[in-house]
């Protein structure tokens, strides 16, 4: 495999892009996102990466196409590296295969017919079309035909030797009008495996859109909630009713005890609840943001999704948290994280939003963003113990779209990650006269399985 930057600095995050079959770094020129550095992956006619990435707290993986297999080997054969967000687009695990991926009677045909015209005929088909082909085409045709004809043999033989890697992926983005790997292949592979989210578009994708979606901004979320910090607890208030909900739930359990940690304490409103518990017997405050001196325990100004990881096994008693975790790249892997480093019977409390919030602004939200119980079901069953699982809704009300905007403003609850994304959201508050905002709790209180 061959990797090149096209985006670095001084980050401690990384986005490792796989491109597809026949492509090189260039498909993904221009692609950023703040506070990520961003390495692209092709050439599958081996897997030798050679990249240092020692140095990043957080990975996360985008992977196109054929791409998606061989990310799969890679984060099966490289389990101690720091991954959380694990996205699929337009692939799945099978690459060739009759019900999951591209039939090996296709797959054989393309190689067997493989020519610089046939490669072009696939180029187009992959963009939908010539239009779009000559928008891009600049990006192309950059490898040796040679080359790309020895990669498909070697993604036909590596397949037939090893079958498909483990690897568990957060997302899988499949575009309705693809072309070149069935729609409807990739809905059989990734059903009841992981969130799907349909695209309108062509096998070739918008990957700046996916990216956005995809990827937390998380210096921005920081940004936001230091800058809300003097106005947020008077402006919250469907935040103070979540944290009391959670703070009451975990009182009637009454498994609070030992060490605990809360993630995302911001102006207390669960950390003065459970401080109360004399069942604690030493708790830690963890927050992207600075925390009041007012709040109890000892504070630590860290990312706790990328904390966790590096957490010993067995250490903590437990954790809770509302209104916070849904600000981490990957919900799945912190559940994972937060069962390996909890002690046996160890409490687990959370209030994440489902994905009736904000529904009054449909369509500029993303979907991968909020939760559904069910998806949270599949998530921690084969970890915990569910005490309880809860989900309610909450509206709170405005008296105008401008008091809204003022909402958002001043508790640093953006409903979008980018400034032009941010005047979308403005423009259509204002224009659907928008003065009702839901916000969708879902409660999880649970217990480490012995597995």
């Amino acid at each position: 495999m061959i990797c090149e930057f096209i985006s670095r600095s001084e980050s401690k995050r990384l986005i490792m892009l796989f491109a597809g079959w026949a492509m090189d770094g260039n498909i993904f020129d221009g692609l950023s996102h703040d506070g990520y550095d961003m390495l692209a992956v092709w050439d599958y006619n081996d897997e030798c990466l050679e990249a240092d990435l020692s140095g990043y707290d957080e990975i996360c993986i985008l992977a196109w196409s054929y791409g998606v297999y061989f990310a799969g080997r890679f984060i099966e054969k490289n389990k101690s590296l720091p991954f959380t967000a694990k996205v699929a687009v337009n692939g799945t695990m099978c690459p060739i295969d009759s019900t999951y991926g591209i039939t090996p009677e296709i797959f054989n045909a393309t190689i067997a017919a493989l020519s610089p015209n046939s490669l072009l005929k696939f180029y187009r088909r992959m963009c939908g079309g010539a239009e779009r082909y000559c928008q891009i085409a600049q990006k192309l045709q950059n490898r040796p035909f040679e080359s790309v004809k020895s990669e498909l043999e070697n993604i036909r033989n590596t397949y037939v030797a090893d079958g498909m890697p483990e690897a568990d992926w957060d997302y899988a983005f499949v575009s309705r009008n693809d072309l070149i790997y069935p729609p409807q292949a990739q809905l059989a592979f990734w059903r009841n495996k992981t969130e799907i989210i349909e695209i309108e578009s062509h096998h070739y994708p918008d990957f700046k859109s996916i990216v956005s979606r995809a990827f937390i901004l998380k210096g921005g979320v920081a940004e936001a909630f230091s800058r809300s910090a003097d106005t947020y607890e008077e402006n919250a208030q469907a935040q103070y009713v979540v944290a009391q909900t959670l703070a009451d739930k975990i009182a009637g359990c009454g498994r609070l005890r030992g060490t605990v940690w809360e993630i995302g304490p911001g102006s207390g409103f669960l950390s003065r609840r459970i401080a109360e518990d004399s069942g604690i017997s030493e708790l830690t405050l963890i927050d992207v943001s600075p925390i009041s001196d007012n709040l109890p325990g000892e504070h630590v100004i860290a990312d706790a999704e990328t904390m966790i990881i590096n957490q010993a096994s067995e250490s903590v008693d437990a954790i809770v948290s509302s209104s916070a975790v849904q600000w981490f790249n990957s919900l799945k892997t912190f559940f994972c994280q937060a069962h390996r480093v909890l002690a046996p019977g160890g409490l687990l409390a959370v209030a994440v939003y489902g994905n009736r919030t904000f529904n009054e602004l449909e369509g500029l939200v993303s979907p991968s963003r909020v939760f559904t119980t069910t998806a949270l079901k599949r998530y921690v069953e084969p970890l915990f113990d569910i005490l309880d699982i809860e989900e309610t809704a909450i509206n709170q009300k405005f008296n105008s779209p401008m008091e809204v905007l003022r909402h958002f403003r001043l508790t640093g609850v953006a409903p979008a990650a980018t400034s032009m994304e941010s005047v979308a959201v403005a423009k259509q508050v204002v224009r659907n006269n928008v003065t009702t905002l839901t916000y969708n709790p879902i409660f999880l209180l649970l217990t480490k399985k012995k597995l």
